[in-house]
């Protein structure tokens, strides 16, 4: 299943849907020799869960994995299952927190990290075993973490509402007993678990609150981008799709795989470059003032990469990468804003094969050929899998990782050290199987790099309806609910408005782009804005016209 298949499925009704019932990635494959000499194994610690929900689950998925102190994935022996989390083994990390699937009935079956309350946990010396309380972990790692967090971003002046201070305070109460309770394991879960369910929402309504008061103070962003990518006009009425799009969006994408499942392939052939379509719906957009982005130059993944380019060595890669830039970025000029100059190119998307610092350099020659052929035009680094997931798979898309891999921000990292000459940070961000505060905090580790952030690709189902459970497109789900309740067409829309606030409150943030448009050709399953090619608007689109009017409606600033 490849990664685009993957995420639509699982955003729309669970990772339970993407890989079927049974241990879901009961067996990681281990690929360590070539990073370890010696064994760094040391003693187990165990994180004993306590099942005090309600319903018939699962809650808690059999699948985990480690993330070190600054939140990156890591490697490790993980192993998860209703006798615990159990962890021996980190490869050399020293401090690390788990990353879990936990069922917080009321509101989600979502990713959570426990990280000791922000000390983090170190294996016990080889020889030796230790267990702690999942429950307990969980809420003291989000407990404490809503505290910092609240007085974090009470700093600018902003007040939190009484109702937020409640839904704190009774976080709060419920975690003073399970410490009291600490000597009582279960008794310990069945407080830890309102501690945690209320944490979870007021953590979510902090960062809100926090925006709005934000976007009050800085008004409305003249300069800030709202896009889609544009291929809804060849699926679509383009009358149709010309008035929807342009309602909504000031930014639009225009793709150039070079290998397509669903559009025209831009160069089937090596040297044949299919410029036409994609030239004129360029034109189209630009006669409306939409403002445009090409993407990508490079995306080196299974679906998109054709053989001929697979095959070739890597000094011969370097001289397609120099020739292909300066041929595509040259026949647009200065009607592209920007240019996607590598996608998901953070050791998941290789099918190339190259090391870490060949996809460095990779990178550096295509911003430097771009740069030269058109220094007026931007150049965005755009990366996927945002927890990086990857990493403890071992995995490129398909294919068994080669080589030691990188998280997008490791990715990111690395380009900077090594003076890459990129001009925006790029950051996809499907419904990540995380709450918004978790989703904040992590694009808030973008704006360490200097450049302005685009949230690339972002989308959300809205669950399933008659016409997709009768093609068996998308069928109900068999798990609990994600976040907040079963998906549908206003929590779609509820989720799009918390992001895009958050988004549009950073004055680093330039642009949220939704993908994709319409349905039935949403890769997130029931993703799209429009419900069918004739147009009909979700409420997810409303929404969107609705936020933009409400910000228009604040004092003008200038970016």
């Amino acid at each position: 299943m490849n990664r685009r298949k993957f995420i639509g499925t699982a955003a729309a009704g669970g990772l339970g849907a993407a890989f079927g019932a049974g241990r879901l990635f009961s067996a990681p494959l281990v690929l360590t020799a070539d990073r370890t000499g010696v064994s760094t194994a040391q003693g187990e610690l165990i994180f004993k869960p306590h099942f005090v929900q309600k319903g018939i689950g699962p809650h808690l998925l059999d699948w985990a994995y480690t993330s070190d102190e600054n939140w990156d994935a890591t490697y490790s022996n993980i192993t998860a299952g209703r006798e615990g989390v159990q962890v021996s083994d980190l490869y050399g990390v020293k401090k690390f927190g788990i990353d879990v699937r936990w069922n917080v009935e009321g509101f989600g079956y979502i990713y959570i990290t426990a990280d000791n309350g922000g000390e983090f946990y170190q294996l016990p010396a080889p020889g030796k075993s230790s267990e702690l309380n999942l429950n307990f972990e969980l809420a003291k790692s989000r407990v404490l973490r809503s505290r910092r967090r609240l007085k974090q971003l009470q700093e600018g002046g902003w007040k939190p509402s009484a109702e937020l201070l409640g839904l704190v305070a009774i976080s709060e109460s419920h975690y003073e007993e399970a410490v009291k309770k600490a000597g009582d394991a279960a008794l310990c879960a069945s407080h830890a678990q309102p501690a945690l369910l209320y944490a979870m929402w007021a953590g979510e309504k902090m960062e809100l609150e926090r925006a709005e008061y934000a976007i009050a103070r800085r008004g409305f962003r003249q300069g800030f981008y709202l896009g889609c990518d544009a291929r809804g006009y060849f699926q679509m009425d383009t009358e149709i799709f010309m008035e929807r799009f342009c309602d909504a969006f000031n930014y639009a994408t225009i793709t150039h795989y070079l290998k397509s499942g669903y559009f025209e392939d831009f160069e089937p052939e090596e040297g044949n470059k299919q410029f036409a379509l994609r030239t004129e719906l360029l034109k189209v957009l630009r006669r409306r003032n939409i403002t445009v982005e090409g993407r990508p130059l490079f995306w080196f993944y299974h679906s998109t990469t054709p053989d001929w380019l697979r095959r070739k060595s890597f000094d011969q890669v370097m001289k397609y990468v120099e020739e292909h830039t300066r041929a595509v970025v040259s026949h647009y000029g200065d009607e592209m804003y920007a240019w996607e100059v590598v996608n998901e190119f953070h050791d998941w998307a290789n099918e190339i094969e190259v090391t870490p610092e060949q996809a460095v350099e990779i990178t550096r020659l295509a911003c430097e050929v771009a740069r030269d052929t058109n220094p007026g035009v931007h150049r965005l680094i755009n990366n996927c899998c945002p927890y990086a997931e990857y990493v403890q798979l071992k995995k490129w898309g398909e294919r068994e990782a080669r080589h030691h891999q990188r998280t997008p921000h490791q990715f990111m990292r690395d380009l900077v050290s090594a003076g890459v000459d990129f001009t925006i940070t790029g950051q996809q961000l499907y419904f990540p199987y995380r709450d918004l505060q978790d989703t904040i905090l992590l694009i808030e580790r973008l704006e360490q790099f200097g450049r302005p952030v685009q949230l690339t690709e972002v989308g959300a189902s809205s669950g399933p309806n008659r016409n997709s459970v009768m093609t068996d497109r998308l069928g109900f789900p068999e798990e609990p609910y994600i976040w907040h309740r079963p998906w549908d067409e206003e929590l779609q829309a509820d989720w799009l408005e918390g992001l895009y606030t958050l988004a549009y409150s950073k004055p680093w943030i330039e642009a949220v782009n939704w993908y994709d448009f319409l349905d039935p050709f949403a890769f997130i399953k029931n993703g799209g804005l429009l419900r069918s090619p004739q147009g009909e608007k979700k409420a997810a689109y409303e929404r969107l016209i609705n936020l933009q009017n409400k910000w228009r409606k604040l004092p003008q600033h200038h970016e």
